[in-house]
């Protein structure tokens, strides 16, 4: 999966949320879940920053591939 396609998939699962806490009453939840796609969107919006794929290129350092240098004793 490709950065700009994980972002999306952050911000529509955001919304998800977002949606479901309002349609089962827990309003809260819906404003916080809401309130972060719509700063996230207004990020990439305003300054050019992706939120999500700086995500991704995180989350892909994090757990990538542990090499260990070849002659080391």
């Amino acid at each position: 999966m490709r950065p700009p396609r994980f972002a999306q998939g952050v911000g529509l699962g955001f919304a998800l949320v977002g949606l479901a806490g309002f349609l089962l009453g827990a309003d809260l939840l819906g404003f916080i879940a809401t309130g972060f796609a719509l700063v996230a969107a207004l990020l990439n919006a305003v300054f050019g920053f992706c939120l999500g794929c700086e995500m991704y290129l995180l989350i892909k350092r994090l757990t990538g591939p542990r090499v260990v240098p070849v002659g080391t004793d």
